[in-house]
């Protein structure tokens, strides 16, 4: 086995089979190497990136929308 192993980019300790990796902009890391934050959710529209979102799961209208002529309201 003459190939170079594939080492993480922060300690530079080779991955073993059962390691749990983070990719990271294509370079590789030990899970335990780096601290993980969520930031919620990124939202497409026709495959173009609109940006972050942290509303998953979407909200009703009028939780957001404060103005009732801005809203449809039925009868």
């Amino acid at each position: 086995m003459n190939e170079k192993l594939k080492c993480c980019n922060a300690c530079d300790d080779p991955f073993h089979w059962e390691d749990e990796v983070v990719i990271v902009d294509d370079e590789h890391y030990h899970k335990d190497c780096v601290e993980l934050y969520p930031t919620g959710y990124v939202a497409f529209l026709d495959g173009n990136c609109l940006g972050e979102t942290e509303n998953d799961d979407g909200q009703s209208a009028y939780e957001i929308l404060d103005d009732e002529e801005l809203l449809e309201v039925p009868e």
